[in-house]
């Protein structure tokens, strides 16, 4: 619906981070994994394998075939000659978002990927953060979450903290910094943007897509602090966290041998995953069951996958350090349900609001199209197919 003068609807996010791009595309499951070591020795199997086999266990779409020709990713370096002819020694193993609360590594290789999004690589650095609205009618912790990672989902909206590696030009649609110091008459960073975002959208009663400014500077200042502690949460930004009641989860039991299933004992907090026992386990991390079956799914999928196939390669003994990252998660669902009633708070009774035909008033929208495009970053390393140039 077209944009009007007199709209008093709330911004959107697209509204305060002009630039957005769809997720990664793998196009092929295999590229990702939740361990290494797995991915490893699958392209150890695809690099060995003869020209025929190779083309069959790529499992070729009408984006990438073996013989396609492409570019590198910006930044990396990995062969750009054909995989069909000269698969090159390994690429590099990235960490990757791949489901909303779910780190995984990918093999960082434009040859293996539809769609790379290298806007998003040239972008890419240890302090970038990405704001990624959620598919709707998906079933997700919440419509909007955060992640430090790359994120492989192609039905995800990506929206960057900043336009350049080096932080120095934020995501923000011009004149809106100045627009909200002025409102709240005190100092307002980059950073604060995203950060409120996340307090009034990123949990699970939010609506998809609206993202309300308070008029009052207390509660935006409320709403700041709020969301930089659930962007740290969703970032897993501080390991070793404890329950909300100040207790740990321990194994009680270990994970020996690759579990079966995945239960939970409400009655001893107790989560269950073959014979390992992991406690307590706050029951309000149980509740958001979606999130661990999928975490619990992604870890044991290649038994499903069909044999003679690169998915089908997995750990055959269950490592310890996915009982670790399961126990930081579970701790970071619980974490999170003890926010989210302040977060459901802060959205309701935060008003009253500024509209976006205050923003149009103020001339903040709409941003201009310059800022909905990528930045020009030329500062890392492009090499083109099959070596035919690069860019420094």
């Amino acid at each position: 619906m077209a944009d009007t003068g007199g709209d008093q609807t709330p911004a959107s996010v697209g509204d305060l981070l002009p630039w957005a791009v769809r997720g990664i595309r793998a196009g092929r499951a295999w590229v990702v994994a939740a361990d290494p070591e797995v991915l490893e020795e699958r392209w150890r199997r695809l690099a060995t394998a003869d020209a025929a086999e190779r083309a069959e266990l790529f499992e070729p779409t009408r984006a990438r075939t073996p013989d396609s020709a492409v570019a590198g990713l910006p930044g990396r370096r990995t062969s750009t000659w054909r995989l069909s002819r000269v698969p090159g020694v390994q690429p590099p193993l990235v960490r990757v978002r791949h489901r909303p609360l779910d780190r995984a590594w990918m093999l960082a290789d434009r040859r293996l990927l539809d769609q790379a999004r290298p806007e998003l690589w040239r972008a890419e650095s240890t302090r970038q953060r990405y704001l990624l609205l959620q598919p709707d009618g998906q079933p997700t912790p919440a419509p909007l979450t955060v992640a430090a990672e790359l994120p492989v989902d192609p039905r995800v909206r990506v929206f960057p903290l900043h336009r350049r590696p080096d932080g120095r030009e934020p995501n923000l649609a011009p004149g809106l910094l100045r627009f909200l110091r002025r409102a709240y008459a005190t100092a307002v960073a980059p950073e604060d943007v995203p950060a409120w975002i996340a307090a009034v959208c990123a949990h699970a009663d939010a609506p998809r897509d609206a993202v309300p400014l308070p008029r009052s500077a207390a509660v935006w200042a409320e709403g700041v602090a709020l969301g930089r502690r659930v962007m740290d949460l969703h970032t897993f930004a501080h390991p070793g966290l404890r329950l909300p009641d100040g207790r740990r989860t321990f194994i009680r039991l270990p994970v020996d041998r690759q579990p079966q299933e995945l239960a939970y004992d409400a009655e001893e907090e107790t989560l269950v995953l073959g014979e390992g026992r992991l406690a307590p386990v706050a029951a309000s991390a149980w509740a958001a069951e979606p999130t661990l079956r999928e975490w619990f799914a992604d870890r044991t999928a290649f038994r499903g996958a069909a044999s003679g196939t690169l998915g089908a390669l997995g750990l055959t003994a269950w490592p310890q350090r996915a009982t670790k990252e399961l126990i930081e998660l579970t701790t970071t669902l619980a974490l999170l349900a003890e926010l989210a009633p302040r977060q459901r708070a802060l959205a309701a009774d935060g008003g009253p609001w500024f509209t976006r035909a205050d923003l149009r008033e103020a001339g903040v929208l709409p941003a201009p199209d310059s800022a909905r495009r990528p930045a020009s970053v030329l500062d890392r390393l492009e090499e083109g197919p099959e070596g035919q140039y690069a860019l420094l």
